[in-house]
């Protein structure tokens, strides 16, 4: 098993979680519990739809790192509400991602961790992209509350193995970011 204390204490996470801050503690444009009650009859229009499909592995796997010491932060929450709206141009609103995180949470309580991870593996397995993307958005919701929990950089080793990213290749993202952070 592949485990090293990874630092993500670097300056491309750092402004990827100011980022997504920012954009997760904006007021959606429509204040209104419609896009909750929208969400959960399933009556998204066709374009919120793909976009919730597309994000939907990768918003999953901020909110298991989110999740992964027990203590769900606001920022930790602001975290995956910007970087849902950066990934779908902000097509998905507020009440559209409290419910995809409601959906999150009923579904690691009922199935477990492991098996979420195996799905998502699973979803994101034919594009390398997909997997170190999520990887680093998972870094940047664990620094969120400026503390990297010993369970979520745990957490961090586990998406590597669960996703494919050999150890190489995991080294190569980290001193990558490292390097960054070293030039800031």
């Amino acid at each position: 098993m592949y485990l090293r204390k990874m630092n993500i204490r670097t300056r491309t996470i750092a402004r990827l979680r100011d980022y997504l801050l920012r954009s997760g503690r904006r007021p959606s444009v429509v204040l209104s519990s419609a896009y909750e009650t929208l969400t959960r009859q399933g009556l998204l229009t066709n374009e919120e739809t793909v976009a919730l499909q597309r994000v939907d592995p990768l918003a999953e796997t901020m909110f298991l790192m989110m999740a992964a010491d027990g203590k769900v932060a606001e920022a930790e929450r602001a975290a995956v509400r910007g970087a849902i709206r950066g990934l779908t141009d902000d097509l998905l609103r507020s009440g559209t991602i409290k419910v995809m995180l409601e959906n999150y949470e009923e579904r690691l309580r009922a199935e477990g961790r492991d098996e979420r991870l195996r799905e998502i593996a699973e979803a994101i397995a034919e594009e390398p992209s997909e997997s170190e993307a999520a990887f680093v958005l998972a870094a940047a919701v664990a620094l969120a509350d400026d503390e990297v929990a010993d369970e979520e950089n745990a957490l961090i080793n586990q998406l590597a193995q669960w996703f494919g990213i050999p150890p190489e290749r995991c080294d190569e993202i980290l001193d990558e970011l490292d390097a960054d952070r070293a030039e800031g």
